[in-house]
């Protein structure tokens, strides 16, 4: 016998035993894990686009299903490895970890372990508003799963949307207030949007008409207890001075519409601390800038993954 028929026999072995595994796993209901699978866990789904390229994460805003990223991953799943996250709820799913407190921090140790499990670092943590304080939360606490980071529309501090003199203290009363009243409206917030057919456009989320009215659409349909949970959360969440300790690269998009002035002082006031945060104003949007503006977001995002890291 040669070696060759030597290593032939090897070969086929090697793939029995192989097969064999596999086998066992499927009848214990152990699925091997493969970068490219749909993965569930308590707080999120996440799903992959493309099998090659950088790895490009993209976290919704609130209650935004992972639908917002579509045309995101249409642009560059192609060349690129996009891992898109689903926050459970958010697409009207009911009865899940995010209805009870720890919404963030059940987000986070669910997307670290799935980048972990897939053996992947995000060369662009992708944030949209509630998204962009996650991803910034992310980079701060696993930098080692974080090259770089975008925020697309989102202070370090939501408190100050109302208040720039705002702090955790001053703002936990409407916090409570507003997750209180949505968890005694929840029945009647579902009840409407089986039998709603409105169009109504949410103003000052899009200035696309169609956008705006999926917006509207998107929102009715999220569970209003995980919104609820998850809107208390971000309100009381400051990063204004955390964010000084953020290694990754931080690039911030930001609405500059109407008032730019105005904008563009409250986002260098907030993002003050991170001194190598790149502020980018963009006009003619709304919030959500990925639908009015794929073209400046696209852009920007291109810029980010072409740079040295």
């Amino acid at each position: 016998m040669t070696k060759t028929d030597y290593l032939q026999i090897a070969l086929r072995r090697l793939a029995i035993v192989l097969t064999a595994i596999v086998a066992i796993h499927v009848a214990l209901g152990i699925r091997p894990a493969f970068a490219a699978e749909p993965a569930e866990y308590g707080h999120i789904r996440t799903e992959m686009t493309g099998e090659t390229g950088p790895v490009i994460v993209l976290i919704p805003g609130m209650s935004t299903p992972a639908e917002v990223w579509d045309e995101t991953v249409a642009r560059f799943g192609k060349d690129n490895r996009v891992l898109v996250v689903e926050v459970r709820g958010f697409d009207g799913e009911r009865g899940t970890a995010n209805e009870q407190p720890g919404v963030m921090d059940g987000i986070l140790s669910d997307l670290a372990k799935d980048l972990e499990q897939r053996g992947i670092v995000a060369d662009a943590m992708v944030g949209h508003s509630f998204g962009g304080l996650l991803a910034m939360k992310f980079a701060l606490t696993r930098p080692d799963l974080t090259h770089q980071v975008m925020v697309v529309d989102a202070l370090p501090f939501f408190g100050t949307v109302f208040d720039g003199a705002a702090t955790v203290e001053s703002s936990t009363p409407r916090a409570a207030q507003m997750r209180d009243m949505m968890i005694r409206q929840a029945d009647i917030i579902r009840a409407a949007r089986e039998t709603s057919t409105s169009n109504t456009p949410a103003n000052g989320m899009a200035l696309d008409p169609a956008a705006s009215k999926q917006i509207t659409q998107w929102s009715m349909q999220a569970e209003p207890l995980v919104v609820a949970q998850a809107l208390y959360e971000d309100f009381l969440t400051d990063m204004r001075s955390d964010i000084a300790r953020i290694s990754p690269p931080v690039t911030v998009l930001y609405m500059a519409h109407q008032q730019p002035e105005l904008a563009t002082e409250r986002y260098t006031t907030d993002y003050s601390a991170l001194e190598t945060a790149r502020l980018v104003p963009v006009d003619r949007t709304g919030h959500f800038i990925m639908l009015d503006r794929p073209d400046a977001f696209q852009a920007e995002l291109a810029k980010l993954l072409a740079r040295p890291e």
